[in-house]
């Protein structure tokens, strides 16, 4: 059987259901600056932190007067959109509620900056549930979640095994780098971010909709002896 002594959430996509807020702060970022957010642009800056986007949307396509007034413009939408639009994701705060009950100590490791995330926890009254908070441009080299980074930081703050921590996550090239070096993965999958259903099922560990079939006593009954390889080592 599996056992969790320590838990990793992302935010966005996983926590809150706020994938439809930044493609649209996308669309209206490019808008502003008179241009149109195409499929490749948007699958560029899909796993950059925000402070290497800003720098990628001025330094190469030419947008805004300085990386630094793309972040300014970025924090206003967002700021606003966590407070006034964005929904928590179904299923989440009963999750985290198993686990603080259970002892099981959280941290969250997102892409989006620090102060971003803590203000969108702020306001759905999640903030509590966790010791810590990360933002890949603050780890190490600043890499993004291609890269397994961000949740070896998470790790290390939290202070438990590689074999008994979770992560929670949606994006898919994040539950691959997660599964890679060992962590367990719940896969978050909805049917409105543009996801990859698939990819996502082939490296998770336990795959939900929603969190609709995942719970602590479900995670806890994880068996480690049918667990499969990840698609690289199958």
């Amino acid at each position: 059987m599996s056992k969790i002594s320590g838990a990793i959430f992302d935010c966005d996509g996983t926590l809150l259901d706020s994938m439809p807020m930044w493609l649209g702060m996308f669309t209206e970022l490019f808008s502003t600056y008179g241009r149109q957010a195409t499929g490749e642009d948007l699958a560029k800056v899909e796993a950059m932190t925000i402070p290497a986007t800003c720098e990628y949307l001025h330094g190469e396509l030419g947008m805004g007067g300085s990386a630094q007034e793309i972040f300014d413009h970025v924090e206003r939408i967002v700021t606003y959109n966590y407070e006034h639009k964005v929904h928590e994701m179904p299923g989440a705060r009963a999750m985290l509620e198993s686990l603080r009950e259970a002892g099981v100590p959280m941290v969250v490791a997102s892409s989006s900056p620090t102060a971003f995330v803590r203000e969108a926890l702020a306001n759905h009254g999640m903030l509590d549930y966790f010791s810590d908070i990360l933002c890949t441009a603050d780890v190490r080299d600043g890499r993004d979640k291609d890269f397994p980074d961000v949740y070896l930081e998470a790790l290390e703050r939290l202070g438990t095994s590689l074999e008994e921590t979770w992560v929670f996550e949606d994006a898919p090239f994040a539950v691959r780098s997660a599964r890679r070096v060992g962590l367990h993965v719940v896969g978050i999958y909805n049917d409105h971010d543009g996801r990859d259903e698939n990819f996502i099922r082939s490296w998770a560990d336990i795959f939900t909709n929603n969190y609709d079939n995942v719970s602590f006593a479900a995670i806890e009954a994880f068996d480690d002896a049918t667990r499969r390889p990840n698609p690289e080592e199958a």
